[in-house]
């Protein structure tokens, strides 16, 4: 069924015909709110960090909206890139996720997730060697994009050691409710990118299908905490009934879109569908990054409770947990930017990533940093010599439909602002 564009990507569309761009020269100082806590610069003058990874060792794997993969090391970027995926970056489309082998040390993984053309996403395997990107081998292709909207993009390794992955209803709300496509689900799979025999659903031939959850419309991150439990956000839509929702995704459980937005109630017809864990409808609101503090950096209180980016407010949002029900959503830090992806370092300490402001800034609690990765103090000169080797060389890039592949975002949420559009399809790889 062909779905007519909304009012917002017609207004992208006509963003894509201006020449004038006008991006601010410096960023506000983000501030934490919570009394012991800071923020601090960690790495700058990147490009459009959308995701974030670290390796045991506390090296950071940096992806760019362009394709682009960089090793921060103490806050220094190395001179030359990891790897260079030739990607489709039209709106919300791009290298989206990034994420380390649980076995990191015997196997040197690291996967990437990306849209590689205007109708496919792939799940990317390289080997670490000499802190470059080898053996580059697809593990699953053909993944649904439409080429702009809710491609979603979160990626992450499970306690079972499943590589789970979200896809978003690619525009297309009725392919959450249907089990013959990965659009509006979250899916597991074996580190080779097969389908593991024992996930909850099959095809009619009997064989296993990848999705673990279905209803979902966008869902860009997701997160296991230490007891194993799944917690993801997802985005809501337009209109009186939107609801951001933070999701405790079990296995088949169907999420309602887009029968069901938010919680059920007589008029929705929500039998068989499970209840958001929490709900909102703040105007403006984009919920990004989710993350369960597993550290032990911060007061013995946060451990085990949720941490939840919002792109759009440009806020981090501490919510404590009473078992499965979140008490607060209170906020955390006030950011700058565009924060977008989150993760817990090796440290204890929080880094998040932000997309326009093209930093990585580093959440840490006291005045004691002994105990933090340190920033600064290492020469790359001699490492590094700058030589791309075969696996460093993309493959021809895909040409975007519209001149709008590479637009600065900051632009068009200017031009959102002045016609006075909801902020929260701005820059969040979703609409």
């Amino acid at each position: 069924m062909r779905h007519e564009p909304t009012r917002t990507q017609i207004i992208f569309a006509l963003a894509t015909l201006q020449v004038s761009i006008i991006i601010p020269s410096h960023l506000n100082a983000a501030e934490a709110l919570f009394e012991g806590f800071s923020v601090e610069e960690y790495a700058t003058d990147l490009g459009s960090p959308t995701c974030l990874a670290f390796a045991p060792d506390g090296r950071l794997f940096v992806g760019e909206r362009n394709g682009a993969i960089h090793i921060v090391q103490q806050g220094l970027i190395r001179p030359t890139p990891f790897a260079t995926i030739a990607v489709h970056d039209f709106f919300e489309s791009g290298l989206l996720n990034i994420a380390v082998s649980p076995t990191f040390e015997s196997d040197q993984f690291v996967y990437v997730f990306a849209c590689v053309s205007p109708e496919e996403q792939n799940i990317i395997r390289f080997r670490v060697e000499n802190n470059r990107g080898v053996d580059r081998t697809v593990i699953r292709d053909n993944l649904p994009s439409n080429g702009a909207f809710h491609n979603g993009g979160g990626m992450a390794f499970g306690p079972d050691g499943k590589l789970y992955f979200s896809i978003g209803d690619n525009g297309v709300p009725d392919n959450a409710q249907s089990l013959t496509t990965l659009a509006g689900k979250i899916s597991r799979i074996n580190p080779d990118g097969s389908t593991p025999e024992d996930n909850p659903f099959t095809t009619p031939t009997g064989g296993p299908r990848a999705t673990f959850a279905y209803g979902f419309r966008n869902t860009f991150r997701f997160c296991f905490d230490e007891s194993g439990r799944l917690f993801s956000t997802d985005v809501g839509s337009d209109g009186a009934q939107r609801r951001e929702e933070i999701n405790l995704v079990t296995r088949g459980g169907n999420y309602g879109w887009p029968l069901v937005e938010g919680f059920g109630d007589s008029a929705t017809s929500a039998d068989g569908m499970t209840d958001p864990l929490f709900a909102y409808a703040e105007e403006g609101s984009s919920p990004t990054a989710i993350l369960s503090y597993a550290g032990n950096h911060f007061p013995a209180a946060y451990r085990g409770n949720l941490f939840q980016v919002e792109y759009a407010r440009n806020r981090i949002f501490y919510m404590p947990l009473e078992g499965d029900r979140v008490q607060a959503q209170e906020v955390f830090v006030t950011a700058d930017g565009g924060a977008v992806d989150m993760v817990q370092g090796p440290d204890g300490a929080l880094y998040y990533c932000e997309l326009v402001g093209s930093r990585v800034m580093r959440i840490r609690y006291g005045d004691d940093t002994s105990q933090l990765i340190p920033i600064g103090g290492i020469d790359f000169s001699e490492e590094d010599n700058g030589d791309d080797d075969d696996d460093m060389t993309p493959d021809e890039m895909t040409p975007s439909d519209t001149c709008a592949t590479g637009l600065p975002f900051f632009f068009m949420l200017m031009m959102l602002t002045f016609l006075s559009v909801r902020r929260r399809r701005w820059i969040t790889f979703r609409a």
